[in-house]
């Protein structure tokens, strides 16, 4: 079974900020989101990839597709009398055009509305009250967009209902669209004040220039502000159509029962156009010609230390999922605190390195979006920051990677042994219970394709790892921030500037502002 899997809790920290949740008892949350294969790119979810219907070589799992293309997972265990229902559709950022960025935010808002079965708001909260849901959520990310929520497991079929009425059958009202634009815009603007946002939509906007919006779940006010219920309907018809879905079920219930409700409450929604066949064009694989220096002051840092990061593009996993689960591995043998990596860096006087959790190099595996980035935090950063930034980059690709290249043992039989182990962990795990077995299913249906979380990984060897390193890291020119407390930063600015630093800054990090500035 493919490794990548076991790492879906693993995945890059700042993709967090590029998804947008939306809690009907009125909390927020983030999620985590990532992606894709390569005929997983142009048919949305593989869909000419046929899958047999039952039991799968996973203990508790089994596979079905409907007629009309609907894809369901249920996962048995018995441990509790509950079970977790989630729909998810493939959509959201990677879906987008300047003209519709956070179109799907919007929606996702919209279905807590009212649909055919409840005429409001209210009404849908007490129906979920009723089945004793504490809270539903919805989450609309970079690639994809789902609702979910937990039930007694003897409203099985309640639950089952209520989904299909939302997801099939939303009113879209006017009204309604008014006030969700008002909170849907508060989100955007109350992010606003964010460092941690501020970064991210900074970063992705460098790394990612030619679809900017791609990576972005929010969208704008303005945008926002002009959406009509027409917009929705044929997002509604585009995208939320059963071949473009997956309905998760796990818990405690029986297979054969879940299947057979679900073919008959989901079974007559009707197939859609595949929203993906059209040839697509993908972001850049080199964003940069020069390394790009950035440098972003941020209270939410100590004065007595700083922290940078250097971000190669890497594999796109719609592209090059064989470099993905390389990356994967990877990842786990640079994370080894006694290996060649962390060593190197710990035993570097320049940097100050507190200690070897303070280091990392880590692959975010996205569907079009894939980022690949080498880390660290350093003491005394009032002691000429700018240079020692640089120097951290020069360590990364003038040593550090290209010794990993050239030495065939820099890596030991005991440290593929370790990580194959560690993957081997993960992976019991990730199926502890029938929630964590099914949002790796879900990981892979969206990142990747149909039959992917089946796919057995081939073995990882030396050379594929220095493969990796020269397809994606040598001669590639990155982009490298460091975050700085602003004393910190004010007293050193203009030895940043003489260095080529820009700075990263609330009004440099969001793409939609230059059309705004035009349309003004």
């Amino acid at each position: 079974m493919n490794i990548l899997k076991n790492k879906v809790l693993k995945v890059f920290a700042f993709a967090v900020f590029f998804s947008v949740s939306f809690f009907a008892s009125g909390k927020s949350s983030v999620r985590i989101s990532s992606v894709g294969n390569s005929s997983a790119a142009k048919t949305g979810t593989n869909s000419n990839v046929k899958l047999p219907n039952g039991k799968t070589e996973v203990p508790g799992l089994f596979r079905y597709e409907l007629e009309n293309g609907l894809e369901l997972y249920v996962a048995e265990n018995d441990s509790a009398p509950l079970v977790h229902i989630k729909i998810t559709v493939l959509g959201g950022g990677i879906a987008s055009t300047p003209e519709t960025a956070g179109l799907f935010h919007l929606y996702e808002h919209m279905m807590f509305e009212g649909d055919s079965q409840y005429a409001n708001n209210a009404d849908m909260e007490r129906a979920t009250q009723d089945m004793g849901v504490l809270e539903h959520n919805a989450q609309t990310g970079i690639n994809s967009v789902s609702y979910y929520f937990t039930v007694p497991s003897h409203l099985l079929e309640k639950g089952l209902k209520f989904w299909n009425y939302a997801i099939r059958e939303p009113l879209l009202s006017e009204q309604a669209l008014e006030g969700q634009k008002k909170v849907v815009i508060s989100e955007i603007e109350g992010n606003f004040a964010d460092p941690g946002r501020i970064y991210s939509y900074n970063l992705f906007k460098n790394m990612f220039p030619k679809f900017p919006w791609r990576v972005d779940a929010a969208g704008y006010p303005a945008l926002v502000q002009k959406a009509t219920v027409a917009d929705l309907r044929a997002m509604l018809k585009k995208y939320y159509i059963p071949n473009n879905a997956l309905l998760l079920v796990g818990g405690d219930v029986k297979h054969e029962e879940v299947y057979r409700l679900v073919k008959e409450i989901y079974g007559s929604w009707e197939r859609g156009e595949n929203p993906w066949q059209e040839e697509r064009e993908y972001q850049l694989a080199e964003p940069f010609e020069k390394p790009a220096f950035f440098v972003m002051p941020s209270d939410q840092l100590s004065s007595e230390q700083a922290s940078i990061r250097v971000v190669y593009r890497g594999p796109d996993a719609c592209l090059n999922s064989r470099d993905v689960e390389t990356g994967s591995f990877f990842d786990e043998l640079m994370a080894d605190p006694s290996g060649y990596y962390i060593q190197t860096l710990m035993n570097d006087e320049t940097l100050e390195i507190p200690n070897p959790n303070y280091a990392g190099e880590g692959l975010s595996s996205m569907r079009e979006n894939g980022l690949i980035s080498f880390s660290c935090a350093i003491h005394n950063p009032q002691e000429n920051l700018a240079e020692r930034t640089k120097y951290f980059y020069s360590l990364i690709s003038e040593k550090i990677v290209p010794e990993i290249i050239q030495d065939k043992k820099i890596f030991t039989k005991a440290q593929y042994k370790q990580v194959k182990r560690t993957m081997k962990d993960y992976s019991f795990i990730g199926m502890e219970t029938a929630e964590q077995l099914l949002a790796q299913v879900e990981y892979c249906w969206v990142n990747f394709s149909r039959s992917y979380f089946f796919t057995r990984t081939k073995k990882i060897k030396k050379s594929d790892i220095d493969l990796y390193l020269n397809r994606y890291i040598i001669g590639k020119a990155p982009l490298i921030c460091v975050q700085v407390n602003p004393s910190i930063y004010e007293a050193q600015k203009e030895e940043f500037r003489k260095l080529g630093f820009e700075e990263f800054t609330i009004d440099s990090a969001y793409w939609w502002k230059s059309l705004e500035e035009k349309n003004e």
